[in-house]
């Protein structure tokens, strides 16, 4: 199943519920302003959003689509066509399209028996991989994303790391999940 979003910042973000059938549940954010920074949305979305929601909520979300009309564009340039080599985008009709972001999560989500959990690989999300393979996006540029609880007094914190290519590209502090 996927659920269409907005920009990831926004309280659109919070809402969501995966169905009880559901083999995969994938957000899919898309973001048409021309001012919005996809990368810097996702961390915000991913990190201060989503992960609060899906710990306090126990609302496990398999992956996320960061990928619009906007993506490649001129005024959204796509930072992977600027590292890649060969042909990298899709054409369909009119349109030449880049690889879609992909976020893959966990297939659990963290608890006190397990504090830590990895994201899954992306043969385990077979939605994604079909968007991997059909639009000619490279493993290394796949997003996958950690999180980390940790119980502080009354406090319920959460760590968040986003990896690409084995690197860490993002990580947050252990920060409180605050809901109302």
């Amino acid at each position: 199943m996927i659920d269409l979003k907005g920009c990831l910042d926004g309280n659109n973000t919070n809402i969501f519920e995966r169905p009880v059938n559901a083999d995969e549940f994938v957000i899919w954010s898309i973001c048409t302003n021309l001012g919005a920074d996809p990368r810097r949305n996702a961390w915000s979305g991913i990190h201060t959003r989503l992960s609060a929601e899906m710990i306090s909520r126990k609302q496990r979300v398999d992956g996320l689509i960061v990928w619009d009309m906007m993506c490649g564009t001129i005024g959204r340039p796509c930072p992977k066509l600027a590292n890649m080599d060969g042909p990298l985008l899709t054409e369909i009709g009119p349109f030449r399209v880049p690889p879609a972001c992909i976020y893959l999560f966990p297939n659990a989500t963290p608890s006190d028996a397990t504090p830590i959990v990895s994201a899954q690989p992306i043969e385990k999300v077979e939605l994604l991989l079909a968007f991997h393979r059909c639009f000619k996006g490279r493993d290394a540029e796949l997003n996958h994303v950690d999180f980390e609880l940790k119980q502080s007094g009354s406090d319920l914190l959460r760590r968040t790391v986003i990896r690409r290519a084995g690197t860490v590209q993002k990580i947050s502090d252990m920060t409180a999940i605050r809901r109302v």
